[in-house]
């Protein structure tokens, strides 16, 4: 019964964390699976509407529409079905943005966790056919009567558009009160280390059992690595320290929205429609861009409801990233090349087509340094427009401009990592260098320190201004979330710094770095590692910036 308690308390942080992050969406129509943004409906002055994902646990919906465009944590992949039980909502069964899977990674996995403590602690309390058989009511009469599904349903904006409530519903504790009055003999002392839990289990009361699981998980909570995380902090609020301050109710559904409840209470008396603001009663507070949740309860005499409070609020509009709603790059207009194209670099969960006029390399190596003193880092093209990314693949993009509308990239296809040869790695939320781990193409592991990561950039100080990956400096403390770099071997990094060496020999350093000394309008020629050349062979030059090939 420990076991089962425990998982108990796993299945309310799962099931909370799933629930306050909810960014369970919904859509103008019965979505396709695929990837969307998802936008609260209530329209905000400061255009904060779009879910932003930054963490494992970290969402809110405070990114505007310009901001979203370039955002990888606002692209999210969904699939839904429809409700066996209910056709007239749908079931959410991927949830997926920055390589974290709510629903198939977090939810499902909890439940399986509870099933499987149930079942082990009875086989270890009752005999092999009194096991099989309590297995059977439990799971039946129990878990067959939680709804632990995410799920979304149709509803009308005030303004006509069409939108989803995104809900759950927290588990009824009477299956479990009716569970131990039948079998709880059985347990014998595995709940005298929670005498409260016990005690309300023998009296039945399913609000008392929860409130004690309640109790317990707050400590679980408070005691985990995330105790403060926005989200975590949500739940806190809502379990509150006293009994009167509990706002989560078991066997009640709960609604996502964007914003605050306030519980006001001007004159000492219950709720009254006819004086809704002179009797006690919700407000909606929209001053912060942040989740929270509501419930439906009509049965709240003293403050009344708290969903019709909320309006446009507790609704979402899913919109399906596309060649309008689009996801694209936007190169730092520093990072430009004496050809005029703009350099920066990617790591996304999703694999993404080519939209706009972009090509994306990897690297596949580090070479010596040459007469001049640059390493190189082998650049390999991977895909140009039309092609595709395969997912969590690190790469270098070249694009044409700064803009994004012209750097679009459509997420496509399932989040399936390719093995290659890229020795590009990168994380999706970012963080503290040292310490940090991560994967390159081939999924060689690495500990990233100061001493082995090369982040891209461009060298202002070297009069050839040469793109490629540098030494981070000691005062740079964390890694941004998105980017690729390069994290080397003890050998390699005795290089401080490695220029990009394209496949046809050309390097960063001639062809796409401005202010080169050696790409002046001189006549003179230069061969592909920059060194002047006076008696020009057959081969391939640099003169005036512009290569020639002599035959």
């Amino acid at each position: 019964m420990v076991k089962h308690l425990h998982s108990v308390l796993t299945l309310v942080l799962g099931f909370f964390s799933v629930a306050a992050s909810a960014q369970a969406p919904a859509t103008v129509t019965k979505p396709d699976d695929g990837y969307y943004r998802i936008v609260n409906a209530r329209q905000r002055t400061d255009g904060k509407q779009y879910v932003y994902v930054t963490g494992k646990i970290a969402a809110q919906p405070n990114a505007t529409k310009d901001e979203a465009t370039t955002l990888p944590g606002t692209v999210i992949h969904l699939k839904t079905k429809v409700d066996d039980k209910d056709a007239s909502r749908l079931n959410v069964t991927t949830l997926r943005s920055q390589g974290v899977d709510v629903i198939n990674e977090y939810l499902n996995p909890t439940i399986e966790k509870v099933e499987k403590a149930v079942k082990d602690k009875l086989n270890e309390k009752l005999s092999a056919p009194l096991s099989s058989i309590a297995y059977g009511i439990f799971n039946t009469s129990v878990i067959g009567q939680w709804d632990l599904k995410m799920h979304l349903k149709p509803v009308t904006t005030s303004d006509g558009r069409d939108a989803y409530y995104a809900f759950a519903t927290v588990p009824s504790m009477q299956p479990i009160c009716d569970f131990w009055h039948t079998y709880g003999i059985f347990a014998g002392r595995a709940l005298d280390s929670y005498p409260n839990l016990k005690s309300a289990l023998d009296r039945g009361n399913p609000d008392d059992v929860w409130y004690e699981i309640e109790r317990l998980a707050l400590a679980k909570i408070e005691s985990s690595p995330n105790a403060n995380a926005d989200i975590v902090n949500i739940i806190k609020h809502y379990i509150g320290t006293t009994r009167a301050e509990n706002r989560i109710n078991q066997g009640q559904t709960y609604y996502l929205i964007s914003g605050a409840l306030k519980k006001v209470d001007p004159s000492g008396t219950a709720y009254n429609p006819a004086n809704p603001t002179g009797t006690a009663h919700n407000e909606y507070d929209g001053t912060e861009a942040k989740f929270d949740f509501v419930n439906n309860n009509t049965t709240d005499e003293y403050f009344g409801p708290e969903l019709p409070v909320t309006g446009d609020a507790a609704m979402w509009i899913l919109e399906k990233v596309d060649d309008t709603n689009y996801f694209g790059v936007k190169p730092s207009a520093n990072m430009k090349g004496r050809d005029g194209k703009y350099y920066t670099t990617l790591y996304v969960d999703f694999p993404f087509k080519i939209v706009g006029d972009v090509k994306a390399y990897t690297i596949e190596g580090v070479d010596a340094k040459n007469a001049q003193g640059y390493y190189f880092a082998k650049v390999k093209e991977l895909a140009q427009k039309g092609d595709t990314v395969p997912a969590q693949t690190a790469v270098v993009l070249e694009c044409n401009s700064t803009n994004p509308a012209d750097n679009k990239l459509l997420p496509t296809g399932d989040e399936k990592p390719k093995t290659s040869n890229n020795r590009l790695c990168g994380t999706f939320f970012g963080g503290a260098i040292n310490g940090l781990t991560v994967k390159d193409g081939a999924g060689n592991d690495y500990n990233v320190t100061h001493d082995n990561i090369r982040a891209f950039n461009i060298n202002t100080a070297d009069s050839r201004n040469p793109i490629g990956f540098y030494k981070v400096k000691n005062n740079v403390t964390n890694l941004p979330g998105n980017k690729a770099f390069l994290v080397l071997t003890s050998t390699e990094a005795q290089a401080k710094s490695f220029v990009l060496e394209f496949e046809d020999g050309g390097t960063t350093g001639i062809e796409t770095i401005e202010n080169s000394k050696n790409s002046t309008d001189d006549g003179v020629y230069y061969d592909l590692q920059g060194r002047r050349v006076e008696n020009p062979t057959r081969g391939i030059y640099i003169v005036n910036g512009k290569k020639v090939v002599i035959k």
